[in-house]
């Protein structure tokens, strides 16, 4: 399957699907044709590591995620999609699909709102 494409559309016509191999990277795009969700979800998987980049109506990056056998690994990251320039709005860590590490979420001008930190999925509180 290198470099053929293969598109699905579904009946609604609202959804359709783009499929092929780049490489040894399958590619995996997802078009939506509704106003208020993502309009793009592009998904890269290499090495049993997916990368999951969602787009806005205008095609400006609005979250990047990866994926390890199918459990959120890595770090998240979402954009203030208003914002001309990629401008971060929180990222989170995460490990086998629960929160474990810094998630920290900023402000329009990069500063930081909330700080906080997760072991295993478990909030843990800050020490005075």
């Amino acid at each position: 399957m290198n470099k053929k494409n293969i598109i699905s559309s579904y009946p609604s016509k609202n959804i359709q699907i783009e499929t092929y191999q780049e490489g040894d990277t399958l590619v995996t795009k997802f078009y939506y044709d509704t106003k208020n969700a993502y309009v793009k979800e592009l998904t890269k998987e290499k090495d049993g590591t997916k990368d999951v980049k969602h787009f806005n109506v205008d095609g400006v990056l609005s979250k990047q995620e990866f994926f390890v056998d199918g459990k959120r690994h890595g770090i998240e990251t979402r954009y203030l999609v208003s914002k001309a320039e990629k401008t971060v709005k929180s990222t989170k860590t995460y490990h086998e699909g629960k929160l474990h590490g810094e998630c920290i979420t900023y402000n329009a001008l990069g500063g930081i709102i909330k700080q906080e930190f997760f072991v295993h999925g478990k909030r843990e509180e800050k020490e005075s």
